[in-house]
């Protein structure tokens, strides 16, 4: 660390890793971009200029061996996940890991010990649970007690099928659940885990819009007990995108885009409160800032994306893909 400022260095240089950067770079003052790491020298020295980053790497071993990374944002696609955690927390890295972190159980509590040997963090990268709105609304529920009763929440976005794009690609962990039912899933679980709720199996069906797909292109997950929890999922539909979370004497509503929550509007016992604190970025500073905190305070772990939770959502995709003849989805890539 450069002081209370956390180096932080970016491994795989896509879209994601860009509005990461740019966030981290113009509003976050705990932690900086040190460093950027791809398998192409070229791709490595124009993102660093863009962005301004000390050093760029054509090797994630060679990011991995540089003694000034404190935390590695990993943002390549996530059948490379697992080999890419493993490389850093083996170097003794923080690690942040794009959403989902892994695929299968197995694989999240072999990188969580790997974490807890090195006393490194290992977090998912699950922004929305880190926006000030969503903070605040957790806040209240815990504050005054509120039970909550039922959860909907969607995230689907209409796809042209194109097997050359990973999310239709049974090769690279490609389908709904992997790709965006990670979203609603962890509202769910959240909320479940916030209030002191179990968290049960649930009922589950999905559906190709193209009979030629080998992945789940849009997906259901019913849960009947407990919280029920009516969870959507798509790559080739719109869905909703507002969050409705009702008890009975509340109801909550997560303006769209539900997942980047800004805007909240609570009705309890008959009054109204709008919650909508100012942002100043695209969403990525407030995990950044968190977890540099974290980092800084030498923190393990997390109070806001926590182990708990990111294990239990896993386990749910796991289980359902398994369940549903799609277990090849889960497959690391070589």
């Amino acid at each position: 660390m450069s002081g209370h400022r956390v180096s932080w260095a970016i491994a795989g240089l896509g879209k994601i890793a860009h509005r990461f950067a740019e966030d981290l770079t113009k509003h976050v003052a705990n932690g900086y971009l040190y460093a950027v790491a791809s398998r192409s020298e070229k791709r490595s020295q124009m993102f660093a200029e863009h962005h301004d980053a000390e050093k760029a790497y054509a090797s994630y071993q060679d990011l991995a061996n540089d003694p000034n990374v404190d935390a590695v944002y990993i943002a390549t696609i996530h059948p490379f996940h697992y080999d890419m955690a493993k490389l850093f927390l083996s170097a003794g890295k923080h690690v942040l890991v794009e959403k989902p972190a892994f695929t299968t159980v197995k694989d999240w509590d072999e990188m969580q010990n790997l974490a807890s040997e090195k006393e490194v963090l290992l977090i998912e990268a699950m922004k929305s649970v880190a926006f000030p709105a969503y903070q605040s609304l957790r806040q209240f529920i815990r504050q005054n007690h509120i039970e909550i009763t039922s959860i909907e929440a969607a995230f689907g976005n209409w796809h042209e099928f194109d097997t050359k794009q990973q999310i239709f690609n049974p090769d690279l962990c490609g389908g709904a659940t992997l790709d965006v039912g990670v979203y609603p899933l962890w509202l769910y679980v959240d909320i479940c885990h916030l209030t002191g709720s179990d968290v049960f199996p649930p009922k589950v069906n999905y559906w190709q819009d193209n009979p030629e797909s080998e992945v789940d292109e849009t997906i259901e997950f019913s849960f009947k007990q407990g919280i029920k929890g009516n969870i959507k999922a798509s790559i080739t539909q719109n869905l909703e995108r507002s969050a409705i979370i009702l008890g009975p004497d509340i109801k909550i509503i997560i303006h769209e885009k539900w997942w980047n929550p800004i805007k909240i509007d609570v009705f309890y016992k008959g009054e109204h409160r709008v919650i909508s604190p100012a942002i100043t970025g695209g969403g990525f500073e407030h995990e950044a800032t968190h977890i540099s905190e974290l980092i800084i305070n030498n923190e393990i772990s997390s109070p806001l994306i926590t182990a708990k939770t990111s294990r239990k959502v896993i386990d749910i995709m796991e289980q359902t893909l398994r369940s549903q003849g799609l277990g090849k989805l889960l497959a690391r890539a070589d």
